[in-house]
Parts: C-alpha cells; structure tokens; sequence
C-alpha cells in the first residue's frame, strides 16, 4: 500500500500521517525521503527514480490537477485530503508563522509581512482582505470536488477518531478495529508532542480555538472574501455580528 495526503497546510496532515502509517503498518516519510517540492514534476521525478516504495505515507500541499491525481493514482498510491474548519485552520496557520518566521524557506512569501504581529493588526486583516489565505482553501475545495480523493474531517477526528477512520478504511483498504484503537492511541496529541519529529506539528489540537481568537473583522473579511470557499469544504461561514470588533489578540 502507498498513500499520499494532499491538501491544505495545518489541517492535521502529519497527524494523520501517523494515524494511516499506524493502521496499515506503514512507514510515514518526512520531508527529505517525499518529492522536494509540492509540484507535480518533482513527484513525477521521484517516482521515476523508484523512491516510493510500497509500504510508505507521505503528505504534501499539492494544488489540485487533473495530471497530478493521475500520476498519483497511477502509481497506484491511495489519495486522501484531510479539511479542517477555515477559522480554526487560519488561526494555526498565523501561530505557525509567528513560531517560523525566521526559517529562511519563508522568505518572501506573501505571508512573510504577518510575522511578529498580533492577530488582529491591520497589516493581518490586509493580507487576508488580499486573499493571502485563499489558496489555502482552495486546495481543500479542490481536491474535495475531483472526487480522486478519500476525504477526513479533523473535527470528526478529533470528536470520534475510531468512527471516522474506519469510515476512511472504507474507501482505500480494509484495517481491524484493533489497529485502528492502537492507532489512535499512539498518535494522541500527547504522544506526538513528545516526539522530536512532530513536536512542532502540535499546538492546540482542538476545534473552535478561532472561536475565542478572532474578532467581528476577521469574521467579515472571512464573509467578504471566502464565503464561497467555507461553503465548499462543507462549513458555515460565522457572522461578524457575533463577536466584537477591536479586540486584542495576541
């Protein structure tokens, strides 16, 4: 079996990595044994150069097309796309820059101007305005839409992991309840933290963390500028009228 995780950043990929490597006794590869770069001809070399053995999981934050799922498929490798609640996705987004942002890969990123600023500057609440955060959601709703790929809902993982990665087993292989019971149980939000290799990966490990982070204005520029993009990964998008404006975060 080989499987790929494509989709949006800070939607609980490395977790789940660790969960399917846990299921189906597979070897979850890091950055420098997975394609250097989230492109389509960097995977198509890899795999021509014969690095993804069977018996391997790895993500990376593909745009969808309709050439990068077919050279998945064909390999043939499993895709599956993990979604998360946009607010609360954006939310871990802005930490992990701010904890990041002087790691020289980010340099230059249109992202680069939020480092060392509070959650609701005004420079924020530009960049957002400027769809700096729409590429994120785009990727979900893509992939989500191809139907190439096995979807899983990190606030259905977080509420009932066994439920819903057996749902997922479903679509790409079957897995006994007790590899899936011990999967969840050695890749708990605990565990991972102590583990050098996806310490950094775990926060919070929570739904509804933006619920007490952003203000009436990151919910209106959320309305304004995603709302077709919240709809399309399957949640509600919040009215700016629930919460107050102004409010400092840091």
């Amino acid at each position: 079996m080989r499987i790929v995780i494509a989709g949006p950043p800070k939607a609980g990929n490395v977790w789940l990595k660790c969960l399917l490597a846990a299921m189906y006794g597979l070897q979850a590869l890091g950055p420098k044994r997975s394609p250097a770069s989230p492109t389509l001809e960097a995977f198509s070399e890899w795999v021509a150069d014969n690095r993804f053995r069977d018996g391997t999981v790895f993500h990376q934050h593909y745009d969808y097309s309709d050439e990068m799922a077919s050279a998945v498929l064909s390999v043939p490798a499993h895709l599956v796309t993990v979604v998360r609640d946009p607010y609360d996705m954006f939310v871990s987004t802005f930490h992990t820059i701010q904890k990041h942002g002087d790691d020289p890969k980010r340099k230059g990123r249109t992202a680069e101007i939020l480092v060392g600023k509070a959650i609701d500057h005004p420079d924020v609440l530009d960049w957002l305005k400027r769809g700096g955060f729409r590429n994120n959601l785009l990727k979900g709703n893509q992939w989500l839409a191809s139907g190439q790929t096995a979807d899983v809902r990190y606030e259905a993982l977080i509420g009932d992991p066994v439920a819903e990665l057996t749902r997922l087993a479903e679509r790409i292989g079957p897995a006994s309840p007790e590899r899936i019971a011990a999967a969840v149980a050695g890749c708990s939000a605990d565990v991972m933290r102590q583990n050098n290799r996806t310490a950094r990966h775990v926060r919070v490990a929570k739904v509804g963390d933006s619920r007490g982070t952003l203000n009436a204005d990151h919910l209106a520029v959320f309305r304004d500028q995603y709302a077709d993009l919240i709809r399309g990964l399957g949640y509600a998008v919040r009215d700016p009228d629930s919460r107050p404006r102004g409010q400092e975060h840091v």
